[in-house]
């Protein structure tokens, strides 16, 4: 995963970005005033989404309630967060990509919640060679 993460981090070199770890921490903290972006589609979201994530259409349109908020974004492997991140930060926004997006979330166990609201192992990858999430997590593309 980290060799994967390494090639999609060179398109965004200076992009500020937060690890699982940092955001799992950030999460536990009942002081801190961070909101969690996810720019993944509907359908991967369906599948799986990090823990009081919101889409990236309900963000847009409640955009001035995250004004002084740090904003981090993910998708599956940052890519498409990465785009999303650099866009908000041209608007003065403080946002961070999540580095590796939910699957480096996977490789902390970070707990996933379904479309129901329940815990998940399942997590939407684009294709078989996508897999890279822990092994006790189940691939879904």
């Amino acid at each position: 995963m980290e060799t994967a993460y390494a090639l999609v981090k060179l398109e965004f070199d200076d992009l500020p970005e937060i690890s699982s770890q940092s955001l799992y921490a950030l999460s536990s903290d009942e002081d801190s005033d961070h909101i969690i972006v996810d720019v993944r589609t509907l359908e991967e979201r369906q599948v799986s989404i990090i823990p009081g994530a919101i889409d990236e259409t309900h963000f847009e349109r409640n955009l001035s309630g995250y004004q002084n908020k740090k904003i981090i974004v993910y998708c599956t492997i940052g890519y498409r967060s990465g785009y999303y991140t650099q866009s908000l930060r041209q608007k003065g926004l403080d946002a961070y990509n999540l580095s590796a997006g939910i699957l480096g979330w996977t490789h902390i166990n970070g707990r996933l919640f379904n479309s129901q609201g329940k815990a998940t192992k399942r997590v939407h990858i684009y294709s078989r060679p996508w897999d890279l999430a822990l092994k006790n997590y189940i691939a879904v593309y």
